[in-house]
């Protein structure tokens, strides 16, 4: 059967490197090195130290490429042995299979009473040593036997090593080879032509660096933290209204001013009903141009001083309200607004009027008694002295409800307007976001009220509509700002803050994850009980490497439960990672079986079988995950898991 070649451009192991020695410490050879002689593809061959040491080098050398993320250069989808490529490696149960790119020649040594060990020991990279339980150590030898190369040459030849109980997730394995030579008895009698272990490539396993896995995408779900917001509703702080009141000729009183008070009174009370308490009150009082203007300014005077004495007597028990009274004479210039607006008055006689009020040469008196000659003064008493006996009120109104206050509303409006009324009764209502809602226009609510006054739950309340916009950054940010105010809830925001940032955490470097892993520790310590918060940081554990860690944070919060499909395709994404691909293929199942529209499942699993070289099961599975989550698309073409598949032409789909 013929299977389709594709060039890899992918590395060897996520989680382990080769390490290999190109110097040999030699022990226990006669002075030439003998091994012994072989029949090997039709000649012979004398072994010694030094053709071994040859053979070692030049798999030191095959094997030397980058340790990246090594996956299979065929379509394996009709082909039902196991899958292991050139270059991979995998662990399952207790045991590390293996296979090298390029492999000593074991028939060429291998005979009666000898051997090839294979020694395996393991450390943790720099960057993880402080933080791991046990950053190194060694495994089982691996003898290598004619029995145990027959065994396992078919259909190729592969390593076995026991692992023993030991962690290997995130680790970096190192090799050694050494000959070995047994009596007839079985027993060890020469032990020699030992290497040391010695890095080749890259210093650390490609789990830690920034490729391949930063670039496979493997998607982990975010429990995403709870954020309790409240509902707020704001009031109007205030405003300020108006009234105009007029007065009989030559009234002032207060006796005479009582219709006058209890009008400006009732909307006093009117709005207090609306939650509004009066707090200042301007009276300006004003008389006509009828009679003298020293009395005419007394007259203002007297009247505007009436009603503040009345409202005074009305209000005295009102705390802080503050009541101002002044007259300011003859209100010639109403007089002229007035006389325009009249509708009885001749076009020639408004003229005319309009001329004696704007001679500069009369004086107020004089002006008046100009004006009492003319022919339509009773018609322009009527329409526009009478009107100008009056007194303007200004009034500001607090509220004095409950609840949070917004800005003055800006307007002056008359007291007995329909609007000034609807601003009274205006409520301001904002709410966390909700699918469906109107963010923009909401979330420009948000942020003018945060200008006015800012609070833990209105930045918490802006998060979540940052959160819908897929702006971490900003949601982050502003859950930060929420938990800096002190208060009952401050524990709460970050938490919140610290899960989010796991969504971008794959942009973070060393240095800041291992800050925001000791805060979420820190956190842990405090919220023993919040499940949500210990996933999360199973999933910053795995983005750091620290795949052991990871797995029995998992193993330790599922115990008993019942996991979600979440938590299962979490976890199957950290035995990704260390290299546990068939145990990480069956949390991906059994993730789906829980929820088979899960799309993070569907493309992890899509990773699986690409290593694997499954390509007609890996565009099942990816044609799942992009109709889940169409941003899936995008992932594919810079991904170093599909980059070899994907040349296959029913890859083109995707292009589209």
């Amino acid at each position: 059967m013929n299977r389709k070649f594709l060039q890899a451009n992918t590395s060897i192991f996520s989680a382990w490197i080769l390490l290999l020695s190109a110097s040999m410490i030699i022990s226990g050879c006669n002075p030439e090195g003998f091994i012994n002689k072989v029949k090997y593809r039709g000649e012979k061959y004398i072994n010694t130290c030094e053709t071994f040491t040859a053979d070692i080098n030049k798999l030191i050398q095959n094997n030397s490429k980058p340790t990246v993320l090594k996956v299979s250069q065929y379509d394996n989808t009709d082909f039902t042995y196991f899958y292991l490529e050139p270059g991979q490696a995998e662990v399952k149960g207790d045991t590390l299979f293996m296979r090298l790119v390029s492999d000593l020649a074991y028939e060429q040594y291998l005979d009666k009473g000898v051997a090839v060990h294979v020694n395996a020991s393991y450390a943790s990279p720099d960057a993880l040593k402080a933080m791991e339980k046990s950053p190194s150590g060694t495994l089982e030898t691996l003898i290598v036997d004619r029995a145990y190369y027959l065994k396992n040459r078919k259909p190729f030849f592969m390593y076995k090593i026991p692992v023993n109980g030991v962690e290997l997730a995130g680790k970096q394995l190192m090799l050694s080879f050494a000959v070995a030579k047994y009596d007839k008895k079985g027993n060890l009698k020469e032990y020699f032509c030992e290497s040391n272990s010695q890095p080749i490539g890259i210093g650390m396993p490609a789990c830690c660096t920034a490729t391949p896995w930063a670039e496979t995408q493997l998607q982990s779900v975010v429990d995403f933290p709870d954020i309790s917001v409240q509902d707020e509703q704001f009031k109007y702080k205030g405003f300020t209204g108006t009234i105009d009141v007029l007065f009989p000729e030559s009234k002032s009183n207060w006796i005479d001013s009582t219709f006058q008070v209890n009008l400006i009174q009732s909307y006093i009370y009117k709005y207090k009903d609306l939650g509004y308490k009066i707090t200042n009150i301007d009276l300006t009082g004003w008389a006509s141009p009828g009679g003298k203007e020293s009395y005419n300014l007394k007259l203002s005077q007297k009247r505007a001083e009436s009603l503040k004495e009345g409202l005074k007597a009305l209000n005295g028990s009102i705390e802080g309200l503050e009541i101002t009274a002044g007259g300011l004479g003859e209100d010639w210039g109403r007089v002229e607004l007035l006389t325009k607006a009249s509708t009885r008055l001749m076009s020639d006689e408004k003229d005319q009027a309009l001329e004696i009020y704007r001679d500069e040469s009369l004086t107020n008196d004089q002006k008046e008694a100009k004006l009492r000659k003319v022919k339509f003064w009773e018609i322009l008493v009527d329409d526009a002295l009478i009107p100008a006996r009056h007194t303007f009120v200004v009034m500001d109104f607090a509220y004095d409800g409950k609840g949070e206050t917004l800005q003055r509303f800006a307007e002056r409006l008359p007291v007995a307007s329909s609007r000034l009324e609807e601003v009274a009764q205006t409520v301001f209502r904002v709410t966390p976001y909700k699918e469906g809602m109107q963010a923009d226009q909401e979330l420009a609510t948000i942020n003018q009220l945060l200008t006015q006054k800012a609070s833990p739950n209105l930045y918490a309340m802006r998060a979540t509509y940052y959160l819908a916009e897929k702006d971490f950054q900003n949601t982050i940010a502003d859950l930060e700002r929420a938990a800096s105010f002190r208060g009952s809830n401050s524990p709460m925001y970050s938490v919140a803050s610290q899960g989010y940032k796991i969504l971008l955490a794959d942009q973070y470097n060393a240095d800041q994850k291992k800050a925001l892993y000791d805060e979420f520790n820190r956190l842990a310590e405090n919220n023993p009980g919040d499940r949500k918060l210990f996933f999360n940081r199973a999933i910053l554990m795995e983005k750091m490497g620290l795949l052991h860690a990871a797995l029995a944070e998992y193993d330790a919060l599922l115990d008993g439960k019942t996991p979600t499909a979440a938590q299962l395709n979490n976890r199957g994404v950290s035995k990704l990672k260390a290299n546990m691909f068939t145990e990480a293929a069956a949390d991906f199942t059994e993730a789906l079986n829980a929820d088979p529209n899960l799309p993070a499942a569907h493309y992890n699993m899509a990773a699986v079988h690409a290593y694997k070289g499954l390509t007609r099961k890996t565009l099942e599975s990816l044609d799942k995950a992009i109709a889940g989550n169409p941003e899936y698309k995008g992932y594919i073409f810079n991904n170093p898991v599909f980059s070899i598949m994907s040349e296959d032409p029913r890859f083109d789909k995707y292009r589209e």
